[in-house]
């Protein structure tokens, strides 16, 4: 029963391939300091780096990329060649599942521009996956720090949140949680991650340069944890495969490491001898199922079901269900967003 290997490790990842400052050695160094055991590269328009796949020293090192018209950016994992971004939304969706890839919807509720930004925006939420969706693993950005903070940024605020970074980080919009939700509920199952979006940027002030922010920090922030039943595969090949395995079925959630860090996440519903975990499809047909959980931290932990917070309680929750929906945790440090899960679906 449940998963018995949990890998933490971050995704939407900029090198110098693209408008990133740093080279894949230095990513891949960070990453291994920061506690990671995978990462997904996913440059701007280019797989330049295709050559840094594989296992480095217990990281194992992903390298799609993403697709980045004016507006509407996509991940794109699995591809040995790279999509056309002048190609309309659409289009280039059907293009990535016709020639065997997947990937996610990235930061598709951008609203501000500022100094540090444009606005990056998924335009058409009608435009939710591949225009044949059924059986195809499609993910959406819940989160993506880098897209927070400087959303958060203004010109008063711009040195108090550099210095304190957590004060210019809300989590995941209203907006795009209810969209998640939406699509859930209505059988287009999508798995929600954490995105880093690791540029590193440099700036030059009248002191001298300063960073915005560097990648082993960014690799302490939100981290996502994949469960599988067996561990990491020594071939390259393989491995991934785990990787792109796990996040598609939504056998994974995230953290924000800034608030605090946790012990593998216990999230499940069980009848008997019976036990789901998330990604996973339930019944009610032979009975009520008991809904557990355990967060590791003295958290505020709220059990949402098809959209809405029907259970609340201290680090840990259990809630005899009877009635079918689309279930999954949030928890929360004070104010602060800190875990999400992806959903257990539950049927009559």
């Amino acid at each position: 029963m449940g998963y018995t290997f949990c890998y933490p490790g971050a995704l939407h990842i900029h090198t110098r391939y693209s408008d990133g400052t740093g080279s894949f050695p230095e990513v891949i160094a960070a990453a291994r300091a920061a506690g990671l055991r995978w990462i997904i590269v996913t440059d701007h328009d280019t797989q330049a780096g295709a050559s840094f796949a594989g296992w480095h020293n217990g990281l194992l090192v992903i390298v799609g990329h993403e697709i980045t018209p004016e507006h509407n950016h996509f991940l794109a994992l699995g591809l040995n060649t790279v999509v056309d971004p002048c190609l309309p939304p659409q289009a280039f969706l059907d293009q990535v599942y016709a020639q065997g890839g997947f990937g996610i919807i990235a930061h598709p509720d951008e609203r501000v521009a500022n100094r540090f930004k444009e606005i990056y925006r998924w335009d058409d939420w009608q435009i939710d996956g591949p225009t044949q969706r059924e059986g195809c693993s499609v993910g959406l950005e819940l989160w993506n720090l880098m897209s927070d903070w400087s959303e958060n940024l203004t010109s008063r605020n711009r040195v108090l949140n550099y210095f304190v970074p957590t004060l210019g980080l809300s989590g995941p919009t209203p907006a795009t949680l209810a969209w998640w939700d939406r699509l859930n509920m209505s059988g287009r199952r999508t798995f929600g991650v954490g995105g880093v979006d690791a540029h590193a940027f440099k700036y030059a002030v009248p002191w001298g340069e300063v960073e915005i922010f560097p990648y082993r920090w960014l690799f302490r922030t939100l981290t996502n944890y994949l469960l599988l039943h067996e561990p990491f595969s020594s071939d390259a090949t393989t491995a991934t495969a785990q990787v792109y395995a796990a996040l598609g079925q939504g056998r994974s959630y995230f953290i924000n490491r800034l608030e605090a860090s946790a012990p593998p996440l216990l999230f499940s519903a069980t009848r008997g001898s019976e036990w789901y975990g998330m990604g996973d499809s339930a019944t009610l047909g032979p009975g009520p199922l008991t809904i557990s959980a355990d967060v590791g931290q003295r958290a505020d932990v709220r059990l949402i079901a098809n959209g809405k917070a029907i259970a609340t309680a201290r680090r840990q929750l259990h809630l005899r269900i009877t009635t079918p929906a689309v279930y999954r945790l949030e928890a929360y440090l004070g104010a602060r967003a800190w875990l999400f899960s992806n959903p257990i679906y539950v049927t009559a």
